[in-house]
């Protein structure tokens, strides 16, 4: 150990190898200096795609080179990494040129090279799977849809089955965040799908999402409750956007809180009826049938043999008369049958499942602004009878009242609990801000280039720059004695030899001889230091340039 410190303070002492030292340690500290300046000014990465093919990932590299821009391979995600001011230009970049291109392929696969001795199967399969691939790429379309896959059960066609299975088909849809479908686009991709193969009815292509939830509905008792609420949940939304786009411009935005709750009959009557008129009927037809068949002999009248019971009779009559008198008078018989027309209505009715039995609506209006007060606080002041009364009559305009139905609505007038907190939530900190972020990270940068400049780059200028001091203390003053007043006196810091070696013996003022132990020196050199620093200071500079 004694002799490595003695080669090290042999080393040190070489002026050379010194000037070689710090002209390194110089050289390092700029390069660090420009490292940590291009370091701040070096804009963030951000990931520009994730999760890529090995294919696609070597596409959108070679694009992103030949555009010049800079980009970076995440060993750990295989994500592309590009500079964050980069990186909508590179999206414009590979859009332009399609890229990424999705890995699998369509029927890309039929129009490529078979090969030789292909069976059957493996053909029936690339065509399965180019139809799935295709009909994924149509569903991702879909501005909600991210991407899509769709797998499909063809049945193996056969001559000798009469009745033959039904294909099925499965749709695994990955959504955007914060996006959702709709019943009219989800009904879309299952036909879409059922359309585009044969025998496969709308009933067996299932939907699913991301996160297992299935999107198509079954038909069923459970299929027509969800739908029976959701057309509920439609009817009491539409009534709350009514009453509030009505009394929001007369009160104000955010001062009115509605709630309409409707009651729905979904049950189907159906009705036949058959009503007569009170009117009397009308002859539609009459048929009349008359028979008339031959004459019968007089009977005969009166009491035999009594002559003088015989009532007198008419007088006689003529020729003619008795002829006719003689003549039988003839028999018939006769029938009529009459149709009347009868008043009659006959109504076959249906009603449809949906229909509004009672709305109830609650809304709560807030008290209007007034002028502020002495403590420069906006004021408010409740609602007069006459404007609830007004409110009360737009609400019943708005959901269509009806006092026959059973309609009610109630409009109440209370101070709303306003929240200080803004609607969006707690802001984030501010260390979070990526202007801020860069800000500090500027200022970082920044202060450690001042502090290589002040803590290593000055001293080093100056102990090169330095001008080598004239005069040094000889070796005399630290073998004898040594007077800091004479010592110091000349201006080039160089003490006459008379004041080192201590005055002649018998002169006026005269000291005693200089100390010649250690504590004795150390003593004079502070006392020296005390009366007057700068001139020592210019001494010990003067010694450090004279070891060069």
């Amino acid at each position: 150990m004694a002799m490595g410190g003695a080669l090290t303070r042999h080393l040190q002492d070489l002026p050379s190898l010194r000037q070689f030292v710090l002209l390194v340690g110089l050289a390092g500290a700029i390069a660090a200096g420009l490292w940590l300046f291009f370091w701040t000014q070096r804009p963030g990465y951000v990931p520009l795609f994730a999760e890529l093919a090995p294919r696609d990932a070597a596409e959108v590299t070679e694009a992103l080179g030949a555009a010049g821009i800079e980009y970076k391979l995440d060993d750990a995600t295989g994500a592309v990494k590009v500079p964050e001011d980069k990186l909508h230009e590179a999206r414009l970049k590979l859009a332009s040129q399609g890229l990424p291109q999705q890995a699998d392929r369509g029927f890309e696969l039929i129009a490529k090279d078979p090969g030789f001795g292909v069976s059957q199967f493996v053909e029936n399969a690339r065509y399965q799977h180019a139809l799935e691939t295709e009909l994924a790429r149509t569903v991702a379309t879909l501005r909600p849809v991210r991407s899509a896959r769709v797998h499909l059960a063809l049945p193996k066609p056969t001559a000798f089955a009469r009745n033959r299975d039904q294909a099925g088909a499965s749709v695994v849809l990955e959504l955007f965040s914060g996006r959702t479908l709709d019943e009219n686009q989800i009904a879309a991709i299952v036909n879409l799908v059922s359309s585009s193969i044969p025998n496969l009815p709308p009933e067996r292509v299932t939907v699913v999402d991301q996160t297992g939830r299935l999107l198509t509905r079954r038909d069923g008792e459970q299929s027509a409750a969800d739908a029976q609420f959701d057309q509920v949940r439609r009817m009491e939304t539409a009534y709350v956007e009514r009453v509030q786009q009505l009394l929001e411009p007369m009160l104000g935005p955010g001062r009115v809180s509605a709630q309409v709750t409707v009651d729905m009959d979904f049950s189907e009557t159906e009705e036949a009826r058959e009503v007569y008129g009170p009117d009397p009927g009308k002859v539609r037809s009459e048929q009349v049938a008359e028979e008339i068949t031959g004459s019968a002999a007089p009977a005969a009248a009166g009491v035999p043999g009594a002559t003088s019971n015989t009532p007198p009779g008419p007088p006689a009559p003529s020729a003619n008369a008795t002829a006719a008198a003689q003549e039988p008078a003839p028999v018939g018989n006769r029938n009529a049958t009459r149709n009347y027309e009868i008043d009659r209505t006959i109504s076959h009715s249906r009603r449809p499942a949906g229909r509004i039995r009672r709305v109830t609506a609650a809304v709560l209006v807030d008290n209007l602004p007034a002028a502020a007060g002495d403590g420069k606080k906006p004021a408010s002041r409740p609602l007069t009878p006459a404007q609830v009364a007004q409110v009360e009559a737009l609400v019943k305009q708005a959901i269509g009242f009806d006092a026959n139905r059973g309609d009610a609505v109630t409009v109440a007038n209370a101070p709303f609990v306003r929240n200080e907190t803004p609607e969006g939530g707690e802001e984030p900190p501010l260390w979070e801000n990526p202007t801020v972020q860069q800000l500090l990270r500027l200022g970082v940068g920044a202060l450690a280039v001042l502090a290589l400049v002040f803590g290593v780059l000055r001293p080093t200028l100056r102990q090169i720059v330095a001008p080598r001091a004239a005069a040094a203390l000889p070796a005399a003053a630290l073998e004898g004695t040594l007077e800091p007043a004479a010592a110091l006196a000349s201006p080039d810091g160089a003490a006459p030899a008379a004041a080192m070696r201590g005055p002649a013996p018998g002169t006026a003022g005269a000291t005693d001889a200089g100390p010649t132990t250690h504590e004795a020196r150390l003593q004079q050199a502070r006392s020296a230091v005390a009366q007057d620093p700068k001139r020592v200071a210019q001494v010990v500079k003067a010694w450090v340039g004279s070891d060069g």
